[in-house]
């Protein structure tokens, strides 16, 4: 990951004032991986490593997009389309066992998955890459009790997107085993604190319990239910094979115990909730300009985003029955991937009458975010509440607007090109709180403008400034060309102002420009 410049003259500054080597650990993101390719091993494909990541044109208003997404009135994507591809007379012959419904909670193979999850990376670090922190003992495991918890000085791709990953494995343990979201969330917290007490001789980390649970909780509910979208238990052949193959990217843990239990190559029947009241994929190709010397300012970009659910349909009763996965791709140079960005509603309730012109649902959802942009390097769990509402303009056109505020229970900031002496770390650990609004305009059920600002205020507890605001600005405008095919270009604007004590830093920005071809799916005639 290529550092920020912030000055010759802080780095002076911070060496006088300390006398300890700067350090910091690179090798540990290799334990997660190990983990990853246990976990796929089942469908015998290998997870893409998510790297480090930058605000798209949508950045963090995406709530604001939980529109009306349904199919068009005639096609193969229509209502009735996909009406007659599920009702009873098309469906598989199933078995007469099939049971709909919630699956059976088994306890003890969900348990026994995490340990496997904890045991394979270990062993992996231990006695194939020999790592010094995977010698561990009974009095490793003492001391790490002693000492108690402290923040580490793990590289930030380690804390803040390898350990959200893992912790999203240890939830499927428990949502592909028959718990729900609350449930399996006990298992992201309970797999997360034995690797920080047990399978480390390094002291526990308050970050990593953090980003393990909160982060694993929305990583691992956004794979449950894609992954469950995509299978579809009554289909036979190749359209058989692509789907568990794909789900199984999605879902390692879900595939592995489809292929215990016998399911991945069984007919049956579906999951009751198997399709949300919508569902939007859209993609965005193209080129982006960044402006103000930045080292690669001339890339191609591809934007992806996935809406699950609508809330004015009523998915707003339980834990991410509605969200939004976001994912930007830039080359050539710099991040491969500049942002992975995942919402989703823990609970709503409808203020309005449901065939008002005017409606507003108010809710708290749960956030991850991670970004890499030339002024802002920001990863963090994030609980947010607010007020959704839709204005129905006409048959055919209808406004969104998002009031957001939000809670950082911990986020990592990057705020030097260096390790710090102090930390060992070039980023510093804040936790603070946030406020956003966005207004976005429809046509068809298609976005065709979209605007929103925020901003972050952040504290800082671990590390060498004091404090952090960030801030940002996106607009965007599509129009349609034919079809699912359209084109836009947007806007986006990024600051990070950092406090230090004794030390100046003036304001670091980002402007960038985009232009693309857009591709959505389905989409509405």
């Amino acid at each position: 990951m290529p550092f920020r410049k912030s000055g010759n003259a802080f780095a002076e500054e911070l060496l006088k004032k300390s006398r300890r080597p700067a350090s910091v650990r690179f090798f540990r993101v290799r334990r997660y991986l190990a983990g990853a390719l246990f976990a796929a091993a089942a469908t015998g494909a290998v997870p893409v490593r998510a790297q480090v990541i930058d605000g798209g044109e949508n950045g963090a208003f995406h709530l604001a997009r939980f529109a009306r997404f349904g199919v068009g009135t005639e096609g193969p994507f229509s209502g009735a389309s996909l009406t007659e591809a599920v009702s009873p007379a098309q469906e598989q012959p199933v078995e007469k066992n099939a049971v709909k419904g919630p699956r059976p909670k088994h306890f003890f193979a969900a348990a026994g998955e995490v340990v496997l999850l904890e045991v394979i990376p270990w062993a992996f670090d231990r006695y194939v890459t020999k790592e010094d922190f995977a010698y561990i003992s009974t009095q490793t495991i003492k001391q790490n009790f002693k000492t108690g918890f402290k923040y580490d000085s793990d590289h930030f791709n380690v804390n803040q997107s390898s350990h959200p990953y893992h912790g999203g494995l240890f939830f499927d343990a428990g949502r592909s085993n028959g718990y729900g979201f609350w449930g399996s969330s006990l298992f992201a917290l309970a797999g997360s604190l034995m690797w920080e007490c047990c399978m480390e001789n390094t002291a526990p980390s308050i970050n990593d319990l953090v980003n393990t649970t909160l982060g694993g909780m929305t990583r691992g509910e956004v794979a449950h239910r894609l992954s469950v979208l995509i299978l579809d238990n009554t289909a036979t052949g190749g359209d058989r094979v692509w789907r568990e193959i794909v789900a199984g990217v999605v879902n390692p843990v879900s595939a592995f115990n489809r292929l215990v239990r016998g399911e991945m190559f069984r007919q049956g029947e579906n999951p009751e909730d198997r399709f949300p009241r919508g569902f939007s994929f859209s993609a965005d190709l193209g080129y982006r300009q960044i402006k103000g010397g930045a080292a690669h300012p001339d890339q191609g970009m591809l934007q992806i985003s996935a809406l699950y659910g609508d809330p004015f349909k009523g998915d707003i009763r339980n834990p991410f029955d509605s969200f939004y996965l976001g994912i930007d791709f830039n080359s050539p140079g710099g991040t491969l991937i500049s942002r992975i960005e995942e919402r989703g509603i823990l609970k709503g309730w409808e203020l309005t009458d449901p065939d008002s012109a005017v409606r507003h649902i108010a809710g708290f959802s749960q956030e991850y975010e991670y970004l890499n942009n030339e002024s802002q390097v920001f990863g963090a769990q994030i609980f947010s509440g607010g007020l959704l509402s839709r204005y129905t303009l006409s048959r055919e056109l209808f406004a969104l607007t998002d009031l957001t505020a939000s809670v950082v229970p911990l986020a990592a900031i990057q705020t030097t090109d260096f390790a710090a002496p102090q930390t060992g770390r070039n980023y510093d650990f804040a936790p603070g709180g946030g406020a956003r609004v966005a207004a976005r305009l429809y046509y068809r059920g298609r976005e065709v403008l979209g605007a929103g600002y925020g901003a972050v205020w952040a504290t800082t507890v671990s590390g060498v400034s004091d404090s952090n605001t960030l801030q940002f600005f996106r607009g965007v405008a599509r129009l349609p060309i034919a079809g699912p095919i359209g084109a836009g270009a947007g806007y986006s604007w990024y600051s990070r102002k950092t406090i230090y004590t004794g030390f100046f830093e003036g304001r670091k920005t980002q402007n960038e420009w985009r232009a693309f071809i857009n591709w959505v799916f389905p989409y509405r005639r």
